[in-house]
């Protein structure tokens, strides 16, 4: 087995705080010596000169949607769009190059950045730009939609429809409704469009794809969450698969919104793929005012947000995996979904406190004083979206007002109270680029550097803590730290070669560093 020795690299290990070495050998896919460049040359078959360069270990992103954003490279993106008028001018060009009858799926687009509106795309709006298609645009944060008037009429929902869930379609004051659907009324529709993904190697070149899209990036793990209309057996084989044959460049841990009907547990698998946690949703999100908060939106003192699940139905969910040793994870974005699952937590644990239990409350965009008491004494973690600064700063003051927004996204009072916290994207529904979740933890700017000096800058969080989220506490979050996250004698050989030393800049440039080599196991699976 070749034997490879990197030098002359400045090697944040991210053990401890500002812990560097030049140098570090690889061997079988792992570290196998940590120190000098003359100790680590005389171990080796092949030196490679790092010239330098910053190298950390490989980036883990918490909570990607993969197969989604896998699905969406055979998609019409519409994420460039700056307007309501472009984005209709640009589906009645491309609809003249699509067959007749043909439905024409889009995915991307976010009106809160629509320099014209920033109101959601209505039927109207889509007819005007196509009426002889069946046309869905998803937007970008995956839970709305809108649907022109055709696509609407083949999946069912007119005047007379009684949505699943209460608030997932929009009606007009005549009573009929007006194109834009979330959740489950936009689940309905999806499962209408022939799936280009339909085989099993279909889903594989789609997923490597993507995946090597993300190598690019820097990213070597993902916890890779997928939705009901994939087969509990067939997602998994789709990176097993990839796996056996050699086409896998990025570790998968697996967490699936369905309990598994047969003895999965958490941790099985190997090095490259497991089976990770049961993923629930209990609420929706701010930016549709379906996030389900203690006190009204401010912009809309008759929503609260909703709910999907009774206390009594939360607790029973998460009682069953937490007896099947299947770790948790779940979905809250405001205080009052926030405090649900907390009580949830409180309850089962107290049951039954397990030496090592991880639960995971994904996103916790809205906190209160009575929750960071109560989450600081359970064994929680809390899986962030730093780019939420740039994609939800639009409307976070408008749906919390002033006095919320100083417990909205309050990464630094979580990190002073002693939460461990992991970085993540929410991908595809946010940007998914690793370097600027570090910058956006850390500076709490949009990407255009608004607000001046950072939004709530009393939650900014250093270069180090940032940086831990996507290496050291990701690895934590799925029970690896022993294995990867860090830069040691004994782990997996996964890192990341970087163009400029992030925590040497300034940090408002680190969104602006490149990745120059992304490696995996030893192998290098990215290279500019």
């Amino acid at each position: 087995m070749k034997t490879t020795a990197y030098y002359n690299g400045k090697v944040y290990t991210m053990r401890e705080e500002g812990e560097t070495v030049s140098a570090f050998v690889c061997r079988d896919g792992k570290f196998v010596y940590c120190g000098s460049d003359e100790q680590a040359k005389s171990m080796a078959d092949e030196c490679v000169d790092l010239e330098g360069a910053a190298v950390l270990p490989g980036f883990i992103d918490t909570h990607m949607h993969l197969y989604y954003y896998a699905e969406n490279l055979s998609k019409l993106m519409v994420d460039h769009v700056t307007s309501m008028q472009e984005l209709k001018d640009f589906i009645r060009k491309y609809a003249k190059s699509v067959p007749e009858g043909e439905w024409i799926y889009g995915f991307g687009f976010d009106n809160e950045f629509f320099s014209d509106t920033h109101e959601m795309p209505t039927r109207r709006d889509l007819d005007e730009a196509c009426s002889d298609h069946p046309v869905l645009l998803a937007r970008s944060c995956m839970h709305f939609f809108s649907a022109n008037s055709l696509a609407l009429q083949m999946a069912g929902i007119d005047r007379n429809f009684k949505p699943e869930v209460e608030g997932t379609v929009r009606f007009d004051a005549d009573g009929e409704p007006n194109g834009v659907v979330s959740d489950a009324a936009g689940a309905r529709i999806v499962a209408l469009i022939p799936d280009k993904l339909a085989s099993l190697e279909a889903k594989k070149n789609a997923l490597e794809q993507a995946i090597r899209n993300l190598n690019a990036l820097g990213l070597t793990g993902i916890h890779a969450i997928e939705g009901k209309h994939l087969n509990l057996l067939e997602y998994p084989d789709a990176y097993q698969g990839l796996a056996a044959d050699g086409r896998l460049t990025a570790r998968i841990y697996l967490g699936l919104n369905d309990l598994p009907n047969c003895r999965f547990t958490t941790g099985l698998g190997d090095d490259m793929v497991k089976y990770g946690f049961y993923k629930l949703f209990i609420d929706g999100n701010l930016g549709g005012r379906t996030s389900a908060l203690l006190e009204a939106y401010s912009d809309d003192a008759s929503a609260f947000g909703s709910t999907n699940y009774t206390q009594e139905e939360l607790t029973e969910r998460v009682r069953d995996a937490y007896q099947r040793n299947i770790q948790i994870g779940i979905h809250v974005i405001g205080d009052r979904a926030a405090d649900m699952f907390v009580k949830a937590i409180e309850t089962v644990y107290a049951e039954d406190p397990k030496p090592d239990a991880r639960f995971r409350l994904i996103h916790l965009s809205l906190v209160n004083e009575d929750l960071i008491a109560r989450i600081k004494k359970l064994p929680v973690m809390v899986d962030i979206q730093p780019m939420f600064i740039h994609t939800d700063l639009p409307f976070l003051e408008d749906r919390l007002g002033q006095d919320r927004c100083k417990y909205s996204n309050a990464w630094g009072r979580l990190l002073k109270e002693g939460i461990r916290m992991t970085g993540s994207s929410d991908g595809p529904g946010a940007p998914y680029d690793p370097l600027e979740g570090i910058w956006a933890a850390v500076c709490r700017t949009n990407l255009s550097g608004e607000p001046a000096g950072g939004w709530h800058p009393e939650h900014k969080i250093s270069v180090y803590e940032a940086a831990c989220l996507y290496t050291k506490n990701a690895a934590y979050a799925s029970f690896e730290e022993g294995v990867k996250g860090t830069i040691e004698e004994g782990k997996l050989a996964d890192f990341v070669v970087l163009d400029e030393d992030i925590f040497a800049i300034d940090p408002m440039t680190i969104k602006d560093v490149n990745v120059v080599k992304t490696v995996l196991g030893g192998k290098t699976v990215y290279e500019k």
